[in-house]
């Protein structure tokens, strides 16, 4: 890979995390970065935008751009929406995923899904509503046989557990 176009997708990345403007994103694609690039953990601009930026303009230009929703990461095989339910902080950006096209129960390497990860890691309670609004599959269990329900419980997240109980979790 030519120097230049390994500097700008590495600018890509981290736009991808921190960009505020979709100007930033559209400038760096429009010099040749690659939409598909990867950082060493094998994540893509929308993977990390997903996971750590607020801004859903930046994510739409991203997914404007052709980015893959649907691609997963190579260690736990997370995708877009797998990440932005860990660690996002906006449920816009659980929205706007699930608007293009991202699948609500897709399972990662080890049979979480996007809610599952949610009540695990997010203490965004709103990460979790927006999943749930979509119609996330409130009794999915893990590879290991665990509930989101359980996982709900296991955390001491009474409101969650109580949201849960209400919609009929088991």
């Amino acid at each position: 890979m030519a120097k230049r176009e390994e500097t700008l997708n590495k600018k890509l990345l981290a736009a991808a995390v921190s960009a505020t403007k979709v100007k930033e994103i559209k400038t760096l694609l429009d010099q040749g970065a690659d939409i598909h690039t990867q950082n060493e953990w094998g994540l893509t601009p929308i993977m990390l935008a997903a996971q750590y930026n607020p801004s859903v303009n930046v994510l739409k230009a991203l997914l404007d751009a052709g980015a893959d929703i649907q691609e997963a990461e190579p260690k736990y095989r997370s995708n877009a929406l797998h990440l932005a339910a860990n660690k996002s902080i906006s449920p816009k950006v659980i929205e706007e995923l699930l608007k293009a096209g991202a699948d609500l129960n897709a399972r990662n390497y080890l049979g979480e899904t996007a809610l599952i990860m949610a009540v695990n890691s997010n203490p965004e309670a709103r990460i979790i509503s927006a999943l749930l609004k979509a119609g996330a599959d409130i009794n999915a269990r893990d590879y290991q046989g665990h509930s989101v329900l359980e996982y709900a419980k296991a955390a001491k997240r009474t409101y969650i557990v109580n949201q849960l109980k209400k919609m009929g979790a088991n």
